[in-house]
């Protein structure tokens, strides 16, 4: 029974540090590189003009971002095979510069499909015009938009429980069940970075990994410095 419980571990260890090993930063991409089709990434709907481009203009990681806007590619996605079990924690890292002519938004998706369908988990609104962040599909708080800087956005969420946690700059803005009435799948499947203006926004260094509670109960929490993918 001992050896059986331990074998089992092992293979729940590797399942998720499989998942865990997922991160991106840009840098080995050259400036200017389309990314339609290139790393994991796509635009919309596998639209080549919605994919996003990637610009050394700014960067956290040297040297490079991917950069979305309408002239850049407004609708950069990144479809994952769908996670529908487990605790896990989505980073991303933003740039948006004090010129922001639109509303630019973060999305995770529950379901992903080029051409459909789909369905909403996370839609996080950059909105210039109050000067706010907000979450639309489940509400919550607000807090003022950084300009200039990198700010964190982080998501934790339970696919178990159907719970999450969304935060920008470390300030919670929304909780609550994961799933909602029009979007009810418990799964997580893709991230979209909308950017519907023309100052471009600026994305870095993602990762998704499983929560720290999960890598600690595996006796693995190293995997949380997890490395970045290289193309």
């Amino acid at each position: 029974m001992k050896r059986l419980f331990m074998m089992s571990c092992a293979v729940l260890a590797m399942t998720v540090a499989a998942h865990a090993d997922w991160s991106e930063n840009f840098d080995s991409y050259a400036a200017g590189t389309k990314l339609d089709n290139v790393g994991g990434w796509f635009g919309w709907d596998n639209v080549s003009s919605a994919a996003g481009t990637v610009s050394g203009e700014f960067w956290l990681s040297e040297p490079n971002s991917i950069g979305v806007s309408n002239s850049l590619g407004n609708d950069a996605v990144h479809p994952f095979d769908p996670i529908t079990s487990g605790s896990w924690v989505f980073t991303g890292h933003q740039y948006i510069p004090s010129g922001l002519d639109g509303e630019t938004h973060f999305i995770l998706n529950s379901v992903y499909n080029h051409g459909g369908p789909y369905e909403w988990a996370i839609e996080m609104h950059m909105d210039p015009g109050t000067g706010m962040v907000d979450e639309r599909i489940h509400g919550g708080t607000t807090t003022p938009i950084i300009y200039d800087a990198w700010v964190e956005i982080q998501v934790a969420f339970d696919l178990d429980a159907d719970t999450f946690e969304a935060y920008y700059n470390s300030v919670s803005i929304a909780s609550g069940t994961w799933t909602s009435a029009n979007y009810p799948t418990k799964a997580f499947a893709n991230v979209d970075l909308y950017a519907p203006h023309e100052e471009p926004v600026y994305w870095d260094n993602f990762s998704l990994v499983p929560a720290p509670g999960v890598l600690a109960m595996l006796g693995i929490a190293g995997l949380i410095g997890v490395r970045r993918r290289r193309a």
